[in-house]
């Protein structure tokens, strides 16, 4: 049971529900750089989530965006760069706040490096490519981290791509992220005979008979795209095994 931020009303939280920082602490800091892992670890938070790329040269990049406009970089893009170069950049500064001026893009490597089993690591891959699903499966297995790690994708493909490698895939978990009107039982379906553990729907088309149906082929769905405390408690109440939050304070006091 936790409490709302100013409010003496209980919410009752599964023990074992997952509050996933969604790239990082990311309402409080620039998305996907160790400032918002370090931010969400220090909220107490225990899982994270960040997405992968490749860059030019195929090293694996934490970013969303393949081109990187959004980030004060008009005209720049991921695979277009080398890591060296991504790594010259500010990522920092578009967030708006002074002290995270500066940040970089981290590596998945530097990630798992600096975190090892503190977190449980939630790695969408963003921009399928040649190779990228083997690179994210081995990096995974170097840090010995199998056991801890989910791989996600909006990409079916590449969610299928990562099985078909066998035993790299192993004690890994994945998830499927959809979109809107996706939540339904053919999808659900789909899902449970590829192999995979966990759907992920939007968080505004979550409710309680769906994700009854949903246990019924898969072990676990985790709502995304939670806009509002509104949004979390709905997805709480309709026995949700999890959520990617951008605030993870609001759930972890």
């Amino acid at each position: 049971m936790i409490f709302m931020p100013h409010s003496d009303t209980p919410i009752k939280v599964p023990k074992k529900f997952r509050i996933i920082a969604h790239r990082g602490a990311s309402g409080y800091a620039p998305e996907n750089t160790m400032a918002a892992f370090h931010l969400a670890e220090k909220m107490g938070a225990t899982e994270i989530e960040f997405d992968v790329q490749f860059s030019s040269d195929q090293k694996l990049m934490i970013c969303h965006d393949p081109e990187l406009s959004r980030y004060e970089h008009p005209g720049k893009h991921v695979s277009s760069l080398t890591c060296k170069e991504m790594q010259e950049l500010d990522m920092g500064s578009w967030f708006g706040d002074p002290q995270y001026a500066g940040e970089k893009t981290p590596t998945l490597d530097e990630v798992f490096s600096t975190f090892r089993d503190r977190f449980i690591y939630h790695v969408e891959i963003k921009t399928p490519a040649p190779g990228l699903s083997a690179a994210i499966l081995d990096c995974i297995a170097e840090h010995n981290i199998t056991d801890r790690t989910f791989v996600t994708s909006f990409h079916f493909d590449a969610l299928q791509e990562c099985i078909a490698l066998g035993n790299r895939a192993n004690n890994v978990a994945f998830g499927w992220l959809v979109r809107e009107n996706a939540f339904n039982i053919d999808n659900i379906k789909r899902a449970a005979d590829a192999g995979f553990s966990q759907f992920c729907p939007l968080a505004s088309e979550v409710t309680k008979d769906r994700v009854t149906e949903a246990h019924k082929h898969l072990s676990e769905v985790r709502a995304h795209g939670v806009k509002s405390k509104t949004d979390m408690i709905r997805v709480i109440e309709t026995g949700c095994d999890g959520l990617t939050i951008n605030w993870p304070d609001w759930l972890l006091q």
